[in-house]
């Protein structure tokens, strides 16, 4: 018995241990002058995105930071597009993001001919991590 309730034990750790180095799925769509950011687990089950930032991949400043803010949200995808984005550009099937940058606008720009380095954090430390170029 005390084996067994080791061995239990053992295993939710490990566990939860590798569900802190999870990264979510990220799977870029270009769709003419917009790319459509694919986050679905095993291509059709929403996945849940705790933060989202897109950096110039020259400078670093950050164009847009969402952060979830209220449950656990969770989405299938979102689309970027060159010119003006909305910062509402991820729909949650739960809870709610909030705009961390840029502070007070509704709206945020990608340039064409830009790098744009993308990063999504699920419920794990790491982040995954894609380029994005108009």
């Amino acid at each position: 018995m005390k084996r067994i309730l080791i061995l239990l034990c053992s295993f939710l750790v490990l566990s939860a241990a590798v569900g802190c180095f999870k990264r979510p799925p990220v799977k870029l769509e270009n769709s003419g002058s917009s790319v459509i950011v694919h986050v679905e687990t095993l291509g059709e089950y929403p996945t849940t995105v705790r933060r989202v930032q897109i950096s110039n991949a020259t400078s670093g400043k950050v164009i847009l930071e969402l952060q979830a803010e209220n449950g656990t949200p969770q989405i299938y995808n979102f689309r970027l597009s060159a010119g003006e984005n909305s910062t509402r550009i991820a729909d949650p099937e739960h809870g709610s993001y909030r705009v961390v940058e840029p502070s007070g606008k509704k709206t945020f720009t990608l340039e064409a001919g830009v790098r744009y380095r993308l990063s999504i954090w699920g419920n794990g430390w790491p982040s995954s991590e894609a380029e994005v170029k108009f």
